[in-house]
């Protein structure tokens, strides 16, 4: 149960970082906007966790990824960013 759970953890790890690397750095979001969706899928991530006692992709992935596409959009629309 352990190892699967580290597991997990580093599959979220990996995603976050590739996520704000590629993703919001691409879009140059501001670090406020950076900082709110990092908080916003530890937020989900935690809430997963100890309602399932695991990190299920499944749950946790979809939230984040939406409101990085809007922020995306947001952030294109304000700055033009291509």
């Amino acid at each position: 149960m352990a190892e699967r759970l580290l597991l997990e953890f580093v599959t979220l790890s990996i995603f976050a970082f590739l996520m704000g690397i590629t993703f919001c750095d691409f879009y140059k979001l501001h670090i406020v906007r950076k900082i709110t969706w990092f908080a916003i899928f530890l937020a989900i991530a935690s809430y997963v966790l100890r309602m399932r006692g695991e990190f299920d992709l499944a749950l946790i992935l979809p939230v984040p990824m939406l409101i990085a596409i809007l922020l995306a959009r947001w952030q294109k629309k304000t700055r033009g960013v291509p």
